[in-house]
This record gives C-alpha cells, structure tokens and sequence, in this order.
C-alpha cells in the first residue's frame, strides 16, 4: 500500500521537468489569490480600457436609472387606476354613494402620491375629482361639468379599450400640465364612464431630477422627438404653457444644449459600443464638446418617452479623476496578477505556439523548411517536441520516397482507403538517358548518383512547373503523368511543355559539362495520351499510387522509337503520339513521323516529333 501510494504522488521516472497541469493551477491559484482581494470591489471599474468606456457604463447606468424612474413614477399610477376602474366596474363600489367614492379614491392617492387627482368621468361628461393629498394630508373634491369642455369629448370620443395614457394636458384652474391615465369602466360589456388619474409633469421632473441621480450630467424626458416632458427647468413655473402647448417645443427650449440635440451640423458618431437599448452621439456647440445618451421608453403614450442624458466632455474627467484615487490598491495588485501571469503564460504558450507553427507546415507539406522543435522545462510539452521531432524525421523520409502530390492528396482525404482505383484519361511521358552506359562506365558509385540525380533534378523539375506527377525513376529513366491524382485540364499540352522545357535544360547543361572538358548527355522522351486506370497497386502492406494499361506503355515504347527516328548524336528527341498532337494547340510544332507498329500492341500508332 505504501508503494501504490508513492506511486500515485510522484511521478515515476522523474527527470527533473514539470508537469503543466501542476504549473497551471498553481498559477492560476495565485493569480486568484493575489488579484480578487484587492481588485474584487473594483472589478467592473477596471473592466472599463479608457475614459470613453467608463463614461459609456456610467452613461448607460443613469440613462436606465431615469428609465427606471420613469416605471416607478407611472407604472403605480397604472395599478391604481386599474384598481378603481375594476371596483366600479364589478360594482363593489356604487359611484352614486359619493363618500365611498371618496374614500376609494383617497386611498388610491395615498397609496401613489405621484398621482394629482382621481377622476371620475360618467357618460354625460360629468366629472367627480378628488385631489390634494399631499404632504399635509387635504383631500379637495369637487363636480365638474365636462360638457362643454371640447378636449375632454375628443379624448372620451377616442378613449379605447384597456388602460391608455393621453396625450400631455394643460389645466388653468391649477396653471400646471398633466399626463393621465384612462382606464374605461365596462359593465356588462357597455361603457360606463372611465376612471382617470393625471400626473403632474412638475412631479416628473423633480422625479427624474432627485440629487441621488449624481452631479454630473443633465437629465431630460422628452415627449416624442419634439417636445420636453420633465426637465430640471420644468419644476417651475415655466413660461409659455397653455392648452395649444401644453409642454415645451424642444426648439427655443431654454436650454440651449437639450434644444440642440437633434442637431445634425456638427454631430459625430460615439467612438464606443454602447450597450443595448442605448444611444448616443456627440455635438460640437461652440467652443465645447456635449456627449449625449438616450433611450426609448414605449407604453406611456402615443409617442415614445425618451429618458436621456447629456454630459460636457470636461465633466469626465472628475469622475476619472475620483476612480483613479480610489481604484490606486486595487491597480497595484492587478499589476502584479498581469506581470505573472504574462511570464508564466508565455512561457507555456511559446513550445505550443512553435509546435502550431510548424503543424501548419506539414499541413502545407513544408517539410524542409520545418526545424525541430527545442525541449521544454514542462515535462508534457517536452514529450511532445520529442514525439514531433521523431515524426518530423519520419515525414523528411517519406518525402524522399513519396511524390509530393501523392502525400497532398493522402493529407487531404485523411486515408488510404479514400484513394479508389478508377478509370482516367492522363497524358503520360516516359524519358530515358542517352549515353549513361558509356559515360558512367568509368566513375565511381557516389559520381554515378551525383549524375543520375543531377540530371533528375533538371527534368523532375519541368515535371513540377507544369503541374505532373513524378511517378518512378527507373534506373536512369523517369516516369510522370497528368491528369492524376488531380483531374487536370490541357494535359497534353502540359507534359508537350515539361518535354521542351526539359530538352532547354539539358542544352544549358551540356554547354556547362562542355565547359568542364566533360562529355555530354542526350535524353529521349516518349509522350501519349490514353484511358488508364489509376490507383493504388500493390500488397497491403506496401501499396504505390500510379497508373497502368496499354497506353502506359505506349508512352515507353514512344521514348523507345526514338532510337530509331532520330541520329545517335541527337541531343534530345521527342516523339509524341497522334492522339497526343490532337489535343495540342496552334502553338506547338509537330512533324508527322509516320504510322509505326509498337512492340507489344496490336495496330499502328501515328507518331509526330515534337520541335
């Protein structure tokens, strides 16, 4: 028991690495432990990058706190509107009996002080009010004779099913504007008068305008986009009211800055996101600069109430001022959760940052240009450099072996088995060496590969500009394609331009061998275009991509003929057959060689030089 439990906390074989799960939660434990204490209260503060973010949290929270306003002030008038219309309407209250009225009435005043007076309207327009309870606890009542009063048949007229808030009102008797609520009494199905309750927009205004809302900054509702609802200057007795303008126009509002808010010279857009519900811009006036926030708030009439804010830009900065002073702990300790956490955390994403980098590239099969990867202190990251090199040295082999299309096409599908064998029409060339035999005779083994290879890599890469498949080298001789493992288009012309690319190489090449007193080096090419079948052949354990059928060898007995149709001192021949030229363009030259019997197959085969 006491060796399984050593074993479960040590790890076996330790080779003086650590292990990054361990690093990690210890890092994260003290980055914990250090940051929350001192940044915990402050949190949402630091959240904020520069002024304009702190300024967008503050602007939105008062913006929401005068929309809340807004729901505090109305939304209890609305409850107890709804209240009385539900008495009178199930008759628990008899709107004859004038005392129960009046005392249904008072106790909804009580309950929402904000509501002025309650009024009970019947069908003939006759009205009984109660109002006044205020601080000193009157209560007023009074029988009005609505009539004759146009604006309130036009609101009866229009008053509709379900509580509706109307439209601003100015009353004389009181020399104050109203916004009230009607709620319709039903009986039955018919109407039986509505029961009415009006809010002072003086009482709104000092609502919105309480000294709790802050210092900086000035609140306003407007009624729509055109008209001021509650405003710090609508406390009091502001000029102008009547029935025609029962609130203030927003142009001409004394307050030049408000008035101007809809104001497109001079406006920019907030280089912030604000959050969502909110809105804002910003205005040059004169010399200085205001940011304004707004949202809309619907239910409360016909037209929308838009709560805002709007600050002068100078005004900011006492707010960063004040967080500055008290955030100067908290900033401290952050400090120090982010230096650690910088060096602890580049220090375990720099391997993981070398390892993606060089993934990609045997994704993008770069794999010369990948280096191995260093050790790591952390013994999970070090095991994996040590896995990646390893495989890393096993891909440098098998990109020997391999053609670079075939592991392109292997990465892509993700297997073997996705690599079907089918029918394709390709374009295939076949080269051969002239004079191998006489040259290497008298050179060593390693001067003979130098040669074999030197002489590949001239013509394999003519192969790849033209987008072919290196298929095999045989002995001195080299196989490619087109048309596979891709489909491609202009196959014939593809491999008729590798094989003049080739022939241009080895005429460059023997001027150098010349040069170097050293003799030169002919190549034979074979090029025809066929259906073959293409796929992987071979045992299950050792399988090769390429292709076979006739026309395979075709290609070879081509290359092979040119023994025949060219002089032995010719530097390059090229003979391609007919069905090749057919699918050539105007561009190249042929020459019509003849009609030949090839070894092996049945027929004649026209054959062209390619010049």
């Amino acid at each position: 028991m006491s060796q399984q439990a050593t074993d479960n906390t040590r790890p076996v074989g330790w080779n003086g690495r650590f292990s990054i799960t361990i690093t990690l939660v210890t890092a994260i434990g003290l980055l914990t432990l250090v940051s929350v204490g001192g940044v915990l209260g402050v949190g949402v503060w630091l959240a904020q990058k520069n002024t304009f973010s702190l300024l967008s949290t503050n602007a939105h929270q008062r913006v929401s706190a005068a929309v809340d306003r807004i729901e505090q002030h109305l939304r209890p008038v609305e409850y107890q509107a709804t209240f009385l219309a539900e008495q009178l309407s199930t008759g628990r209250v008899d709107v004859a009996n004038r005392q129960r009225l009046t005392d249904l009435f008072t106790g909804a005043l009580a309950a929402a002080p904000q509501i002025d007076s309650v009024i009970y309207i019947d069908n003939n327009l006759q009205a009984y009010v109660v109002s006044g309870v205020g601080r000193h606890g009157r209560v007023a009542e009074q029988t009005l004779d609505y009539s004759q009063d146009p604006e309130v048949q036009r609101r009866m007229a229009a008053a509709v099913p379900g509580p509706n808030w109307g439209e601003p009102i100015w009353r004389d008797i009181t020399n104050r504007t109203y916004i009230s609520l009607v709620v319709p009494i039903m009986i039955d199905g018919k109407s039986h008068g509505v029961v009415v309750a009006s809010v002072s927009i003086r009482e709104l205004s000092n609502f919105v305008s309480g000294a709790d809302f802050g210092a900086t900054g000035t609140r306003f509702i407007l009624y729509g986009q055109g008209h001021v609802l509650a405003h710090s200057l609508l406390t009091g007795d502001y000029p102008g009211r009547n029935n025609e303008n029962p609130v203030p126009t927003l142009a001409g509002f004394q307050d030049p800055i408000l008035a101007a808010i809809w104001r497109q010279s001079e406006r920019h857009d907030l280089l912030l996101k604000l959050p969502e519900g909110t809105d804002g811009h910003v205005l040059e006036i004169g010399s200085d600069t205001y940011i304004y926030f707004y949202q809309s708030v619907y239910g409360f009439g016909e037209q929308p109430l838009i709560a805002g804010v709007y600050f002068k830009r100078g005004e900011i900065g006492q707010e960063v001022r004040r967080m500055i002073v008290s955030l100067s702990v908290g900033l401290g300790a952050l400090l120090l959760s982010v230096i650690a956490a910088i060096v602890i955390g580049r220090r375990i994403a720099r391997p993981i940052v070398r390892f993606s980098t060089a993934a990609g590239r045997i994704q993008d099969l770069e794999i010369g240009k990948i280096d191995e990867l260093p050790g790591s202190v952390f013994r999970e990251l070090n095991d994996q450099s040590k896995s990646f090199n390893a495989m890393l040295r096993a891909l440098r082999w098998f990109e020997f072996y391999v053609p670079k299309k075939i592991v392109e096409q292997l990465v892509r599908r993700g297997d073997v088995a996705g690599m079907v064998s089918d029918a394709r029409n390709v374009t295939v060339l076949f080269t051969d060496m002239v004079g191998f035999s006489a040259i290497s005779q008298d050179m060593s083994a390693s001067e003979v590969a130098e040669l074999v290879n030197h002489h590949f890599s001239l013509i394999g890469e003519c192969v790849d500009a033209e987008g072919g498949t290196v298929d095999k080298f045989m002995g001195d001789s080299l196989m490619a394609y087109w048309g596979a493992p891709q489909k491609q288009k202009n196959r014939a012309e593809r491999a008729c331009r590798a094989a003049l690319a080739m022939a241009a190489a080895i005429h460059t090449d023997n001027k150098a061998r010349a040069e170097r007193g050293e003799p030169p080096i002919g190549i034979r090419i074979g090029i025809h275009s066929g259906r073959v079948t293409v796929g992987n052949i071979g045992t299950p354990g050792h399988l090769n991509y390429t292709i076979i059928g006739d026309d395979v060898n075709v290609g070879s007995r081509l290359e092979q003929l040119g023994k025949e149709l060219y002089p032995p001192e010719s530097e390059v021949s090229i003979l391609i057959s007919g069905d090749t030229a057919r699918d050539l363009t105007d561009a190249f030259t042929t020459e019509f060689a003849g009609t030949f019997e090839l070894k092996g197959r049945a027929g004649e085969v026209e054959v062209y030089k390619l010049i």
